[in-house]
């Protein structure tokens, strides 16, 4: 499935793609961080686990983890191997602090609660994440269905303010391997793809509303949106790479800022194990964008792509 995230690790040989990474330099990890506290926050699903670097003032890494919108977990742990701690702890470890986030899932919660959860955790970083040494800088990333997540936050100006939150509180957007950006575009069902699947999660049943339109990003974008760095590889699903160029050339058409990336390595599965590796390129693009100037200080490359 398009959005079936890191979950999916569970059905791939781990070992020859995962490089353990040392959080070194004095940085430290703070595990299950509430970043909702009301009577209404969930217990589990309303926490995240904190990467911070040794030294302060680094920009910091919001990260959500795929999972078809109904599975994920922020310790997600695979033949042993700690998937997304690995992530945090490799970005840490060259200056870039990381939050890897749980939120809710769905058949429980809806995907306008899990879009909400984002938001609570943006504004819990604008907030907080100076008393451990960030500096405000805040990049909103996911994997597969998290970056869905991101992106229809993160690129909807509307939906930002109704969360109580500014657009340029997001320095940038990394989308790895998402999709349903466009859930109109015509082509990606008469190449057969299920449209119940994908109204499984996302159609909210109201009366005269589309679900295909009003769940997806492009119809949102407005040329003020912040930068945004879309990576997937071309060994996945065709319909990824569609999705991928049709939001970057609706960001284009609006004027913003986007970067498309295709690596030519690794699969949708394994993007995640590629991510937190020093000899991917995957990863080498991700600590140039966050270190563009403007953007971010000096950002410790730590291998070559």
């Amino acid at each position: 499935m398009i959005l079936s995230g890191c979950s999916a690790v569970v059905r791939v040989a781990v070992k020859p793609f995962y490089e353990p990474a040392e959080l070194s330099g004095g940085g430290e990890v703070v595990a299950g961080l509430p970043y909702r506290t009301d009577e209404e926050a969930d217990e589990e699903k309303h926490r995240l686990n904190l990467f911070r670097p040794g030294t302060d003032g680094w920009p910091l890494l919001i990260f959500l983890h795929g999972g078809s919108l109904t599975d994920g977990d922020k310790d997600l742990r695979v033949g042993g191997y700690n998937i997304y701690g690995n992530l945090g702890r490799f970005y840490a470890a060259r200056g870039i602090g990381v939050a890897i986030v749980n939120y809710r899932l769905q058949p429980e919660a809806r995907w306008p609660d899990q879009v909400d959860d984002v938001a609570a955790a943006l504004r819990w970083a604008h907030r907080h994440v100076h008393e451990y040494g960030g500096d405000g800088r805040v990049f909103l990333s996911g994997h597969s269905a998290g970056a869905w997540l991101a992106a229809r936050l993160a690129l909807d100006r509307d939906e930002m303010r109704s969360a109580g939150l500014e657009p340029e509180e997001v320095t940038g957007v990394i989308l790895i391997s998402g999709s349903a950006y466009d859930l109109v575009d015509q082509e990606r069902w008469d190449s057969g793809r299920s449209q119940s699947w994908w109204a499984k999660r996302f159609d909210l049943e109201t009366p005269g509303v589309d679900w295909r339109e009003f769940a997806s990003v492009i119809p949102k974008i407005e040329g003020d949106a912040p930068p945004v760095l879309l990576i997937h590889t071309t060994k996945e699903w065709p319909v990824v790479a569609r999705q991928n160029r049709l939001l970057h050339q609706a960001l284009a058409r609006e004027g913003a800022d986007s970067e498309l990336f295709a690596v030519t390595t690794d699969s949708h599965r394994r993007m995640v194990l590629a991510m937190s590796r020093a000899d991917k390129a995957i990863s080498a693009k991700i600590l140039d964008f966050v270190g563009q100037p403007g953007s971010s200080a000096s950002i410790r490359s730590g291998g070559h792509p």
